[in-house]
């Protein structure tokens, strides 16, 4: 470390900070899913001794959840290996160095583990109101943080927009519709702290990738289907959120769909979303409902689609595009190829397929932003 500056051995003890904070938490969740399986399976065992009616029934059902957390709890600590590596590499190669952060702002009282980041340019003038950007990451909806997308989120912000990026819950504890409702919570404690910040929360913009981009889709469906937004016990701040344009980097539209794609572990990453019972067994409802294709209108937000050719789930943005393209929403689409265009790509910056999604998603933002003045003169 002598060769560094003070103020990058300064931001060097911060990242170790936030990366023992972060493995500290993972760990402490682990041992309590061990224990978790170990009291589960002490229980069956109890239970096949009884060789009653009453206890085969609940012998079945308590099985069903252990072979859940099994498989749960190995998918889960491949993820946190990756996400701990990608956050210290590659997922925030070429961040912008030109903004602020500010981390860890909770945004709901009644739940100590939400919390949201903002990015923000380091030359603003506070005078002049900014647009907003909200940030949801991917994860496969069992895990992601913010801190590990800040290669694109700042370099959004960079572009001139308050960026918030939401940790919203991961499943199976927060399973649908807990991480929707989360969402809109954030949206609600943007709206209050509107002036603190000088931002504008009448139209936002929102984004995110694989898991953040299913949710973005759903919420940019709330905002635009009345009949898809009464199915939700949403923040009445703001229910009625007017979403401007969303960025979607390799999502999921069509749930049931993603289980025939092949994509690794999407079959626990559903299951948990659906807080631990397989997608094919919840309701025709409840299936219909977590597809956001499904739900899409002619008055869907403009929307900015990347997908990757090396991603399984690419079939499902491919879809998402024609849907809109029918129903005359405006949609630009990235597709990228190459060996490098795998599933998510683009929240790296430290490629060029990365710069060029990345391109596209300001100059579309931009657009947006400059129709709307248009229209306002």
């Amino acid at each position: 470390m002598k060769n560094i500056g003070d103020s990058l051995k300064s931001k060097l003890a911060q990242n170790h900070d936030l990366f023992k904070s972060k493995y500290e938490a993972l760990e402490l969740r682990r041992v309590a899913l061990v224990g978790k399986i170990r009291s589960d399976r002490a229980q069956l065992e109890a239970l096949l001794k009884q060789d009653t009616a009453k206890a085969r029934r609940k012998a079945k059902k308590l099985q069903k959840k252990l072979s859940f957390d099994l498989r749960y709890g190995y998918v889960e600590g491949g993820h946190i290996k990756n996400e701990v590596l990608g956050m210290l590499t590659f997922y925030n190669w070429g961040r912008s160095h030109k903004v602020d952060i500010r981390r860890h702002i909770k945004f709901d009282d009644g739940d100590p583990n939400l919390y949201l980041n903002i990015y923000q340019p380091k030359k603003r003038d506070m005078s002049k109101t900014m647009r907003v950007f909200v940030y949801i990451h991917g994860g496969g909806w069992i895990g992601g943080w913010p801190e590990s997308r800040e290669a694109f989120t700042t370099k959004i912000a960079e572009a001139g927009y308050f960026v918030a990026s939401l940790y919203y819950g991961d499943a199976p504890a927060y399973s649908h519709p807990k991480m929707i409702q989360n969402i809109y919570k954030a949206f609600g404690w943007l709206k209050d702290h509107a002036s603190d910040y000088n931002i504008d929360m009448d139209s936002i913009f929102v984004g995110g990738e694989s898991a953040g981009g299913h949710l973005s889709a759903m919420a940019g469906c709330i905002s635009t289907n009345p009949a898809y937004n009464a199915m939700f016990d949403l923040d009445e701040r703001s229910r009625h959120q007017k979403i401007e344009g969303l960025v979607l980097n390799c999502g999921v539209y069509d749930m049931e769909k993603a289980l025939e794609t092949g994509f690794r572990n999407i079959n626990i990453y559903t299951e948990s979303f659906c807080g631990g019972t397989k997608l094919t067994e919840m309701p025709d409802d409840f299936r219909k409902q977590v597809s956001p294709i499904n739900w899409v209108t002619a008055d869907f937000p403009p929307t900015y689609c990347i997908s990757a050719e090396n991603d399984k789930l690419a079939v499902l943005t491919f879809d998402f595009v024609d849907k809109l393209f029918d129903l005359g929403v405006y949609v630009d689409h990235y597709h990228a190829e190459g060996r490098l265009a795998v599933h998510a790509f683009a929240v790296s910056q430290g490629f060029k397929i990365c710069k060029i999604a990345m391109q596209g998603a300001r100059e579309f933002l931009a657009g947006l932003c400059e129709a709307e003045s248009d229209m306002t003169k």
